[in-house]
């Protein structure tokens, strides 16, 4: 990756002191949002993305999904053909939709590189679906929990310390725990966006 001295222009997306990636001059706020299958990740999201577009924030998400075997791309498809014959990045244009599919072993790829995908789309707040190993060691990425059950917390902490704040749909009428914001949903949107924001 290359160095980029403070307040220098960049197509690279870097850190800045105030927790934003940055590249070039836009500035772009990442959450992550971590959990088990069921806790509430998607539903948290939407509602999110709901509140921020409301407030007039353009919303980014970037979602990881664990089937290796999984694909937007339809068998038989002519953009399928494209991949199948050889083409690494194939984009499909739609009068409503432009889809990029792109062919990489994504164990490989760095966080970064990942993130640089946003690059010059105007994005202010990047909200991500799982990636709990690639995001949990990035300082300036807000980290929400999502739960359906106190243990869970607990075996997160013991894993990976305090997320930012914790989320959940079924536990009531508890608003910390460990020091943590906890945020109940669907009701408590506005507490979530603030957190985040």
């Amino acid at each position: 990756m290359e160095k980029v001295k403070k307040g220098e222009t960049t197509n690279i997306i870097v850190l800045d002191t105030n927790g934003f990636y940055m590249h070039g001059e836009q500035k772009m706020k990442i959450v992550d949002f971590v959990g088990d299958s069921g806790s509430g990740k998607t539903r948290t999201i939407e509602l999110l993305i709901d509140r921020l577009t409301k407030m007039g924030k353009k919303v980014g998400t970037m979602k990881h999904i664990h089937s290796g075997s999984f694909s937007f791309d339809s068998r038989g498809k002519d953009t399928w053909k494209h991949i199948r014959a050889g083409a690494s990045l194939v984009m499909a244009v739609t009068e409503n939709e432009v889809i990029t599919i792109e062919k990489a072993s994504t164990r490989t790829v760095p966080t970064e590189e990942l993130l640089n995908k946003f690059n010059g789309q105007d994005i202010e707040y990047l909200l991500i679906e799982g990636f709990k190993s690639r995001m949990l060691h990035l300082n300036n990425v807000k980290h929400v929990l999502c739960v359906t059950d106190v243990s869970q917390i607990f075996s997160f902490n013991e894993q990976y310390g305090n997320p930012d704040c914790i989320v959940s749909y079924v536990i009531k009428g508890i608003n910390k725990i460990n020091d943590v914001p906890l945020i109940q949903m669907p009701e408590e949107i506005e507490r979530l966006a603030e957190a985040v924001l």
